[in-house]
């Protein structure tokens, strides 16, 4: 088990941005754990599927 999991408020803070938004990243794939009534999250799973959702949205450069 991991040292760190996070609440949806820590994410908030790290990540700078609403509840709304934690919650529709944990809908599209992001990684969480149910504790008891709570979900928390790996920071580390976090921080790595951010780091892959945003190599996959990287829109290539053009070419002429």
């Amino acid at each position: 088990m991991p040292d760190t999991y996070l609440t949806s408020q820590d994410l908030q803070s790290k990540f700078r941005v609403g509840r709304g938004t934690i919650d529709r990243w944990r809908k599209e794939g992001m990684p969480c754990v149910k504790v008891g009534r709570t979900i928390r999250y790996d920071e580390e799973q976090v921080d790595q599927w951010i780091k892959e959702q945003n190599a996959a949205n990287q829109i290539p450069p053009k070419t002429n």
